[in-house]
């Protein structure tokens, strides 16, 4: 299946440049299959807060001036401070909620008039529920609403979402030589470990581990299929029916996963926690994440005694970028097959080519192990 996920990625530049160059309105059908027509490529879109900034950013050179309104945190939560050198104008732009989409007023998005609403399926349906009022009462004020997704099934509509957003904003170029380079660096994992045949090693995905309550962790969809794209096992899948779910103590315990994965983030963390992100100097990284593996239900696992545990950023869930995270996935579970790749240099090489707004930080960390 993924292979065939993979052929639709790598499908030649010259098909949307050949519907770019038609005249006439833009016509697309979105991830959740709901069609809308914009008269010319938009230039005033609100974003929604799960949709990752990330996706205009590998698209358009100047996508801070893309946005007639936003909604705070979610994807985006670090967004203003990461923005602010480069793109000063992103205090300027309108906050119309923060978080759900349930928190935002259709009057409030309409005020903004803009020719775009772009949403995700988790800003839209959650986990499969009906989508809020909202979404039509926008419509019926003329303004279309598309729905992409980066989060909720990543490795199935990473492509179909960029692709839809390069016809609305007219950049289908640019969409499709990312997913060219993104196409290429996925087939290349695969195909090695299909060659290889090797055990998969399972894995706790422990996110947001710097929380005191234990564990969230991940089920179907999201990053558990970043995990078994690198050779993977997640422990998380056999409790967890949701996306997103806890996992007790217990089971966490005597499970014994062969490596442990903590997720963390950037905002509003002192120096003493466990951060990654952008900005976060590696130092500072490798001490909050030695810091969080001295705490006593983490100490006690054996993936921790053996060296094999690390951190990665966890905002890479919901950005077209996350073949980063992947790559290190593969690395951490199989090193020796792995040891080729270098998710840094890819991350490098995204930023050269393609981000309007460069990710540099430290977005993963390890293995340590806590001092005895």
């Amino acid at each position: 299946m993924l292979l065939v996920l993979l052929a639709v990625a790598l499908v030649p530049a010259s098909w949307p440049l050949a519907q770019e160059a038609a005249p006439g309105p833009i016509r697309v059908t979105d991830i959740a299959g709901r069609e809308l027509v914009l008269a010319r490529p938009a230039q005033r879109i609100v974003l929604g807060a799960w949709v990752s900034f990330d996706a205009l950013s590998l698209l358009h050179p100047e996508p801070v001036g893309l946005l007639a309104g936003w909604a705070e945190g979610g994807a985006n939560a670090i967004q203003p401070t990461l923005l602010r050198e480069r793109f000063p104008a992103i205090d300027r732009v309108p906050v119309i909620g923060r978080g759900s989409f349930e928190s935002i007023s259709a009057e409030a998005v309409i005020a903004q008039k803009p020719d775009l609403v772009l949403l995700s399926r988790f800003d839209a349906f959650r986990y499969g529920a009906e989508a809020p009022p909202a979404i039509a009462q926008i419509e019926a004020a003329g303004i279309p609403v598309a729905i992409v997704d980066f989060f909720l099934d990543p490795l199935r509509n990473t492509a179909p979402s960029l692709r839809i957003l390069g016809k609305l904003l007219g950049r289908d170029e640019q969409a499709e030589a990312f997913l060219a380079f993104y196409g290429e660096r996925l087939a290349a994992i695969e195909m090695r470990l299909q060659a290889a045949a090797t055990p998969r090693p399972s894995v706790f995905l422990h996110a947001f581990a710097a929380r005191p309550e234990c564990c969230f962790s991940a089920g179907p969809g999201t990053i558990d299929g970043f995990i078994r794209l690198a050779g993977g096992h997640n422990i998380g899948a056999e409790k967890i029916s949701a996306p997103v779910g806890q996992l007790s103590r217990e089971f966490v315990l005597t499970r014994d996963a062969d490596l442990y994965v903590a997720t963390g983030i950037s905002e509003g963390a002192d120096s003493s926690g466990f951060v990654l992100g952008p900005g976060v100097p590696a130092e500072r990284a490798a001490r909050g994440f030695t810091a969080l593996l001295e705490r006593n239900d983490l100490a006690a696992l054996g993936a921790v005694s053996r060296r094999q545990a690390f951190g990665l950023w966890h905002l890479f869930v919901h950005t077209p970028v996350h073949i980063v995270a992947i790559e290190a996935l593969a690395k951490w579970t199989h090193p020796d097959l792995f040891a080729g790749i270098e998710p840094q240099e890819t991350l490098d090489e995204i930023n050269r080519r393609f981000l309007a707004a460069p990710l540099r930080g430290t977005f993963w960390t390890g293995p340590v192990r806590p001092a005895p």
